[in-house]
């Protein structure tokens, strides 16, 4: 294919489906997805492709793996470019077809794309995979949406999933799922409750359908990972996200074999703490939580905005402003 069919047929997925927003991929020789520049998820795909290279069990070339609501297909499509056997979800049509795209340029046999709602991931539907891929979805759901989603994940998943989502640093209300109380936010997706199915798809960068979403609390998160069957759970710092959010994190989560404490035997009959009240770390979210409403109740809207620009503060406040 030459240059000029190939921006031929770029453009002819332009006129019809939009310019790529997130996912800039090198299609060939100097020719890009969105342009000759470090712009979109790049930042992020070195992380989790370092992340998933280092912990998973199988090589590469060796792991199916799953990319929930996989926008673009920034991240199914570099795996698969490592030899991973790689399916991507996502639930907007116009997401699908760059993402079918650049599969078609780059000759890729061993990623496919499927248009759907993650919140239908099961093992029946789906199969299993070494590596599941959780980035910017978890926190457009509501509940009960959240907490069952997750459930799914860990159904599906045999080795290791990768969680990069939005917190709630400062919980203020609480959901029961399943008998365990969990902490988190509700917050606005910009969506009405009139706006037509068509009209909340257009926003790309909000949930697909529900009004609100519900962000977890970092402890709270752990926990829900925990009780359904994650043995351990880490967050990532290095490869970096300079600019990172303060409420955004990226969290492995590995799905292994409970291990037997031999030297204290007393250790076993203790019960292992996944209720989110029962840590330390809990307590000063809330404490932080009553910090931040107690602000939005005596600070005139102006001051909080000047708050939310500028400085530390203004990354604390930040995280609770609606997603749009």
């Amino acid at each position: 294919m030459t240059l000029e069919s190939l921006k031929d047929r770029k453009q002819v997925i332009i006129d019809k489906f939009g310019p790529w927003t997130a996912s800039n991929i090198h299609l060939g020789d100097h020719s890009y997805t969105i342009g000759e520049h470090i712009q979109g998820d790049e930042i992020k795909v070195r992380r989790i492709l370092q992340i998933v290279s280092d912990i998973a069990t199988k090589p590469l070339e060796a792991i199916r793996l799953v990319d929930l609501a996989c926008h673009e297909g920034q991240y199914a499509i570099e795996f698969a470019r490592h030899g991973a056997n790689a399916l991507g979800i996502e639930g907007r049509e116009v997401h699908i077809q760059k993402a079918l795209f650049a599969k078609e340029v780059l000759s890729l046999s061993n990623v496919n794309f499927v248009k759907d709602d993650v919140r239908n991931l099961s093992k029946q539907k789906y199969g299993s995979f070494d590596v599941v891929l959780c980035l910017g979805i978890l926190y457009h759901l509501d509940v009960p949406d959240v907490f069952t989603f997750v459930e799914r994940i860990a159904e599906v998943c045999d080795d290791i999933a990768v969680i990069d989502t939005r917190i709630a640093p400062g919980p203020t209300s609480s959901y029961l799922f399943n008998g365990t109380r969990y902490w988190g936010n509700s917050i606005s997706e910009g969506h009405r409750a009139t706006d037509t199915l068509q009209t909340k798809i257009a926003r790309y960068w909000a949930s697909l359908d529900n009004v609100k979403s519900f962000h977890l609390s970092r402890t709270s998160l752990y926990c829900l990972l925990s009780r359904v069957g994650f043995t351990s759970v880490y967050e990532c710092h290095i490869p970096p996200e300079c600019d990172k959010p303060i409420d955004r994190i990226t969290l492995v989560a590995i799905k292994g074999r409970r291990q037997r404490v031999i030297n204290s035997p007393l250790m076993e009959e203790y019960p292992a703490t996944n209720v989110p009240e029962e840590f330390n770390a809990h307590k000063i979210e809330r404490l932080y939580g009553r910090v931040y409403r107690a602000a939005r109740l005596l600070l005139p809207e102006k001051a909080r905005v000047a708050i939310k620009s500028h400085g530390f503060l203004g990354r604390l406040f930040r995280p609770f402003k609606p997603n749009t």
